[in-house]
């Protein structure tokens, strides 16, 4: 009986190593398990750290380019106010400077002179207007036009665009 009971030792150390091995495997397993989570967790929190840095510089960056655009258009606007007011200063000068120019019209005199005789405008206008008033009577005038022909020494005028005549120099 000697041999069975070594036969039932050796069993038994040969079983209680299986345990071993098999609790030695479970341990591994569930510390495997537990780092597996750890890691799970820690990428977690990694990923929510980052994404509060991400958006803390966001916000930053969009109060930056906030007040950047805020400064760019109030310096935008005080140039164009700058530009609106010399552009109505200059309009003003200018308009100024046109009115004195010609607010009067110059006095005008035309005189022809040919083959020593000298005659004026204003005393053919004056001569065509009295043969028109003798001939048609009440109509009035509101345009002339004389024609001075020094080779004729006369004038053609053409009153209203319809009545014509001549006078002599």
């Amino acid at each position: 009986m000697a041999s069975t009971n070594e036969d039932y030792v050796d069993t038994t150390i040969t079983n209680e190593e299986d345990v071993t091995t098999e609790s030695k495997k479970a341990e591994a397993k569930a510390a495997n398990t537990k780092a597996k989570a750890a890691n799970k967790e820690a990428a977690k929190k990694n990923a929510e750290a980052t994404a509060a840095v991400v958006k803390d510089a966001a916000a930053k960056t969009a109060e930056k380019t906030k007040k950047a655009t805020k400064k760019a258009a109030d310096t935008t606007k005080k140039s164009m106010e700058k530009a609106v007011s010399s552009t109505k200063k200059a309009v003003k000068d200018s308009a100024e400077t046109t009115k004195r120019k010609y607010t009067r019209k110059p006095v005008k005199t035309v005189v022809l002179q040919y083959m020593g005789e000298e005659i004026s405008e204003e005393i053919l206008t004056e001569r065509a207007l009295a043969q028109f008033a003798a001939t048609e009577g009440a109509v009035s005038v509101k345009t002339i036009t004389l024609y001075i022909k020094p080779e004729d020494k006369a004038a053609y005028y053409v009153i209203n665009d319809q009545y014509t005549g001549r006078v002599e120099f």
